[in-house]
């Protein structure tokens, strides 16, 4: 026993030293959108809806994502540091877990701490171990360790409260990861390698995959983002062949992060041993390297299909199941394995350092943008905050997601422009949806209901004066190419068939205008709107889009669609000049009650791009 604590002693120790960073690395990216996922909840189903909802891909993760944000947003606010925490716990409790089934089937204690130290060093941690949004990768392991000590007890004394204890981490899995369906796979392998006359007893878990399975497909939607399409073809070996050779934690697929030529030498090092001791241990049958093995090849089947978005990400539970399997031969070869651990966890663990420093110095500007932000609106109270000089790193990491509607009193916008500078990425969102319209940053100027703030140094310039001077010279007559119905600011651009702004939409009636500043070289039109769940019951209406006169599109929408239209404009419409533009809901809809009014959609911005 005093082998067993001493060993995870020093795997705990190893996690903090290695991964420190990542305690106190702020939020980034996706974090913001689950943040604000209490903003959405408002009663008791709303509640039910923020849990269970389907989000992107399909994915419906109450435990790891919903649960998990909520609830310690709820406790502490923007404060990083009790979300790091909780992640770095239950890193610690997997490690524990790991030690110990390690210990309990193979009866060592050097192989369960030698597979925690290869798993610890590997690279493919980084990201969850110094991003919030990532803990469902540090969690699921926490149930699969958790089933498989189960199946453990269940295989050696037969005790049927040991399947019922790992039935209810198996479908609670469910609510931490979808890919938990690979769980039977494991607690299969483990049973027919060491106790095969008990393999029904994993036949019901598959069934239960097999059906959550098909649900979860039945929930996704049709991928619009390439990157998440899955092709079931001979791709899948290729797929497979990048996981293996990123497995010893280095290379990254396109080269997406440097290596030094000492880190190749030392993985090619590293791995001509450990792929000897795999092949050893499997021409020799060893029960414990082909469940290592199993484990590997068991977790990565969910994501071979996605060939386009192969990603270290997903490697951070299957490269447990190859520590597994070689910590086990080198715990009982220490003289001949020294060498080549010593250089897969210098070369690894460098790799997985560069990670965490990396996600954290990109948070940390965020950071500091946020805390900018707030501080530019306390010395200026009740005003609009514009900022510009935003690199694309920044936009990216913090306001693509909408950090700032998590500060209550903000308004935080880019100052027209801006946009101009951030690379674009169609598949992640639009930085023009952020910017304040000329004409709308122009007035707000003048009526001194604004300020403007540089991104580009290490903290925030106030630059109004320079900025304002600089605006009416351009903007003095200019009018928005994109149209928010419901900004007040501009009022003068929305034409006739509008109802009154209610909060931050508008209806229209089944007819209205609006007048669009020219943008040279723009040629679609967007248009976002909404058909509410209404009184009026038809199945389908159908909104209209006509420019100058000209009907360019017709789309239907159906009771509670949001709909996101992109529509080219006709060439030989001079888009360099102001464009009327008319949005036709056939037919009108119908306000439910007595003298209902006439409605078309709800709206939110009309434009081009």
């Amino acid at each position: 026993m005093t082998a067993r604590w001493a060993a995870f002693a020093a795997a705990a120790a190893a996690c903090l030293a290695l991964y420190w960073p990542g305690l106190v690395t702020w939020f980034s990216m996706d974090d913001f959108a689950w943040l604000g996922l209490r903003l959405s909840i408002f009663n008791g189903h709303d509640f039910f809806s923020a849990l269970f909802s389907p989000k992107a891909q399909g994915t419906v993760r109450p435990i790891s994502e919903r649960l998990y944000f909520l609830g310690l947003e709820w406790l502490f606010g923007l404060d990083p540091l009790p979300f790091r925490i909780v992640a770095f716990s239950t890193q610690i409790l997997n490690l524990w877990l790991l030690i110990r089934l390690a210990e309990r089937v193979t009866g060592s204690v050097a192989a369960g701490f030698a597979a925690a130290l290869l798993w610890l060093a590997n690279s493919a941690l980084g990201q969850a171990m110094s991003w919030s949004s990532a803990y469902n990768q540090l969690l699921w392991p926490a149930f699969m360790l958790g089933g498989l000590h189960c199946r453990w007890t269940y295989l050696e004394s037969g005790e049927r409260r040991a399947l019922l204890r790992e039935w209810l981490l198996f479908v609670l899995g469910f609510g931490v990861l979808e890919l938990q369906v690979v769980y039977p796979m494991l607690a299969g392998a483990l049973t027919v390698l060491y106790r095969k006359e008990r393999w029904r007893s994993v036949i019901p878990m598959f069934v239960a995959a097999a059906v959550y399975a098909a649900m979860n497909r039945g929930m996704a939607k049709p991928q619009a983002n390439p990157m998440y399409l899955l092709h079931w073809d001979a791709s899948i070996f290729q797929t497979f062949a990048h996981y293996v050779h990123m497995s010893m934690g280095v290379w990254r697929p396109g080269g997406e992060a440097a290596v030094e030529p000492w880190q190749n030498w030392l993985q090619l090092a590293a791995a001509i041993p450990a792929a000897a001791a795999l092949a050893l241990g499997l021409w020799k049958r060893d029960r414990w390297v082909l469940f290592g093995i199993a484990w590997f090849v068991a977790a990565l089947l969910p994501v071979l299909p996605l060939r386009d978005h192969v990603s270290d990400y997903y490697l951070t539970v299957p490269v447990a199941g190859l520590a597994l399997a070689i910590g086990a031969v080198a715990a009982r070869n220490p003289l001949l394995a020294a060498l080549p651990a010593a250089m897969y966890l210098a070369s690894s663990g460098y790799a997985a350092r560069i990670v965490v420093n990396y996600n954290s110095d990109r948070a940390e500007g965020g950071r500091i943008l946020v805390e900018g932000v707030k501080q530019a609106s306390a010395r200026n109270p009740g005003k609009i905050i514009l900022l510009t000089a935003v690199g694309s790193d920044l936009y990216w990491t913090v306001m693509n997601d909408e950090v700032f509607r998590l500060i209550p009193g903000i308004e935080v916008y880019l100052a027209p422009g801006a946009e101009d500078n951030i690379q674009k990425n169609p598949e992640l969102g639009d930085p023009a949806r952020h910017v304040l319209a000329a004409p709308v940053a122009l007035a707000t100027l003048k009526q001194d209901r604004a300020v403007v703030y540089s991104a580009a140094g290490p903290k925030l310039l106030n630059v109004t004066a320079i900025w304002k001077e600089m605006a009416v010279r351009r903007w003095e007559t200019a009018l928005a190419p994109v149209v928010d119905v419901a900004q007040p600011l501009l009022a003068a651009q929305i034409g006739a068939g509008w109802h009154t702004i209610e909060g931050t939409f508008r209806w229209s009636t089944g007819s209205a205008k609006v007048r669009l500043g020219g943008k040279p070289g723009a040629r679609e039109i967007h248009v976002s709107a909404f058909r509410p769940i209404d009184g009026d019951h038809r199945a389908n209406v159908e909104l209209e889009l006509w420019v100058k006169g000209r009907r360019i599109g017709a789309w239907p929408a159906t009771r509670g669609e949001s709909l996101k239209i992109s529509a080219a404009v006709p060439t030989d419409l001079d888009v360099s000049v102001p464009l009327e533009v008319e949005v036709r809901v056939n037919p009108p809809l119908i306000e439910f009650g007595a003298g209902g009014r006439e409605l078309g959609l709800v709206f939110g911005t009309i434009g081009l791009r």
